[in-house]
């Protein structure tokens, strides 16, 4: 029954709420660039005000609490108009914070009732924000923030991890729901300008992921799909055949511990590059043995290995195709780090745990 009543008394909230309230979205940053789908923003200051939920279940109490103080529970019993967008603060157990519309500061804001609700002021700031619509949950958001933290990372744009999603029109629109993943960029810090990246197919990419991950000097692996023609495609479009994409792995390395060719060398004793289009029972274009290379300087390291290793190395010719990398598509949430989070799984068990340790025994120098 008190669930009831709180669903209830919440409904008549907003929905007096749409009535009595200007949906106003604030002009509040203006736009530096844009690079890829983001947009880097200057933002002036802000004035929030804000409830940060003090549990799980405490969560769906912080519109509620942060609406009743704008719709006039407060000292000066004064209704201030609600902005866009709400802003729920990741990084800081999802405190949920309204925008103060530009009229007020520090000093004429009215008082709030609950002491639960903080007021302060967010000082000017460089952003960076990816759009996208239709409800946020946390799977969504967490595809938003590498696809974020994918591209600031690809243009050597280093962030302070406060990750936060904007929603608009929330929570009573319906259709056209616009929100957004914003960071913080830290301007004062450099990215190691030694990080390199080159791409990888040599079979499921889930193998190649745990092979590489435990290498000293790499320092980041990502599944997903390059080679093929199609744009964002998804695992099931892949496997079926249909976007001539390989599934492959993004491999950061560092420059200064490890090289290309010892990155190679390592590719081509962890699978078989003689068989086309095959990797053991797994069978498939998409398994294809597969290298894309950014530069001519890259691809003349390779294609000199592979000439190295052709006659001595395997029995037969090597069928290794190599590539400029144009696109690379991450792979959904559930295939990243996939055999060190379900190392019990049939297939991890009996197909990737005998090639990483026959890996970590003959190339034992490489790993940690």
């Amino acid at each position: 029954m008190k669930t009831l009543i709180l669903i209830i008394s919440s409904l008549i909230l907003l929905y007096a709420f749409t009535i009595n309230n200007e949906d106003l979205e604030l002009d509040s940053y203006k736009i530096i660039k844009k690079i890829d789908n983001i947009e880097i923003r200057e933002y002036q200051n802000l004035i929030y005000t804000s409830y940060t939920p003090t549990n799980e279940k405490d969560r769906n109490n912080s519109f509620r609490n942060v609406a009743s103080y704008i719709f006039g529970e407060n000292h000066s019993n004064q209704k201030i108009n609600m902005t866009s967008p709400v802003v729920i603060k990741l990084h800081n157990k999802n405190e949920m914070a309204f925008i103060m519309p530009k009229e007020y500061n520090l000093n004429n804001l009215p008082k709030p009732n609950n002491k639960s609700l903080k007021i302060y002021e967010e000082p000017s700031c460089i952003k960076a924000a990816i759009k996208y619509s239709g409800y946020s949950n946390e799977k969504v958001e967490a595809k938003k923030i590498k696809e974020l933290s994918y591209i600031l990372e690809k243009n050597k744009i280093e962030h302070k991890k406060n990750f936060e999603v904007l929603i608009y029109n929330s929570p009573w629109k319906i259709f056209n729901r616009k929100n957004e993943i914003v960071v913080e960029l830290d301007l004062k810090k450099k990215m190691n300008s030694n990080i390199n990246k080159i791409y990888l197919g040599g079979g499921c990419f889930w193998c190649i992921e745990a092979v590489f991950e435990g290498i000293i000097g790499v320092e980041k692996v990502v599944s997903g799909y390059a080679g093929g023609k199609i744009k964002n495609p998804s695992y099931k479009e892949v496997s079926r055949g249909l976007t001539e994409h390989a599934e492959v792995c993004e491999i950061s390395y560092n420059n200064d511990i490890i090289s290309l060719k010892e990155i190679i060398k390592i590719f081509f004793l962890v699978h078989d590059p003689t068989t086309l289009n095959r990797q053991g029972n797994d069978v498939g274009k998409h398994y294809r043995s597969i290298i894309l290379f950014n530069n001519q300087s890259e691809k003349k390291i390779i294609e000199q290995h592979i000439q190295e290793i052709n006659k001595s190395l395997f029995d037969n010719n090597i069928t290794t195709e190599t590539k400029e990398i144009k696109n690379f598509y991450i792979a959904e949430e559930y295939h990243q780090n996939y055999y060190f989070e379900n190392k019990n799984e049939p297939y991890c068990k009996y197909v990737i745990t005998p090639k990483l340790s026959k890996a970590r025994k003959e190339l034992s120098k490489y790993y940690k």
